[in-house]
């Protein structure tokens, strides 16, 4: 078993009702908090369920967006209109269900560029909005999600070498063993450096791993090497997923 530097805060319900309810009130205290030292709330987020759930609690905890800023902790490198792109998929439910959240609040990589410039470009971007800390961009919150195979973000454990990245904040992924092959990710030095990491995970079918990356610190899935060096990390599974980690819930 590996030890984290940092303090694990689980958060462990028995719906989605309380799972969503749980994330609005996080998302909503963490940018009172951000307020307070400056004046945007800077972002990460992930895809798949995490864009339903968090679309949700935002609905729910009834917070104001208007000085939030939203980036992507991964991106498939498919045209911006695809149904794989993940700030398609937010911008598609937030078009109707939130509407008072801009497109420019948005802070996108531009995948009409080939891989690397995409990579090296939203890199770019991101030290120049997003404040500094130490020598390295500081995101108040980064929303992550775990997939089965202990993959987070598009960092995956077949892909160990992308784990040992330290100078580049955000990497070309090629031949991705999950579909679409070509994405870009943030790294490791990046996630780190974050105030606030929040994995929100779902469904029994990760519970084990759940197991492994929270509880065993397992470092062949690369979710386990989530540890932010100066910041907090928070667990929020439903009944299913956390099943084995109850005992670590607040």
């Amino acid at each position: 078993m590996s030890k984290r530097k940092s303090t694990l805060k689980v958060i462990s319900v028995d719906s989605e009702i309380d799972l969503v309810q749980g994330l609005g009130e996080l998302v909503k205290r963490l940018a009172k908090e951000a307020f307070t030292r400056q004046e945007q709330f800077h972002v990460g987020l992930s895809g798949g369920s995490m864009v339903k759930l968090l679309t949700k609690a935002l609905i729910e905890a009834d917070v104001d967006t208007n000085r939030w800023l939203f980036y992507f902790c991964d991106e498939r490198h498919v045209p911006e209109n695809s149904e794989d792109n993940t700030f398609h998929a937010y911008r598609k439910h937030w078009k109707t269900e939130l509407p008072r959240i801009r497109d420019e609040q948005f802070v996108k990589a531009d995948t009409s560029l080939d891989l690397e410039s995409c990579a090296s470009n939203y890199e770019v971007k991101i030290r120049t909005e997003v404040p500094i800390a130490g020598s390295l961009p500081q995101f108040d919150l980064l929303l992550l999600g775990m997939g089965p195979d202990g993959h987070t973000c598009s960092l995956f454990p077949e892909q160990p070498e992308s784990l040992q990245q330290i100078h580049r904040l955000v990497i070309p992924i090629r031949n991705s063993p999950k579909p679409p092959p070509e994405r870009i990710t943030f790294t490791l030095p990046l996630i780190n450096n974050a105030r606030h990491v929040a994995f929100v995970v779902t469904g029994a079918e990760k519970a084990k791993v759940v197991e492994d990356v929270f509880v065993e610190v397992d470092k062949l899935f690369p979710a386990a090497w989530v540890d932010p060096k100066n910041g907090d990390l928070t667990l929020i599974v439903d009944e299913n997923s956390g099943r084995y980690v109850r005992s670590l819930s607040s």
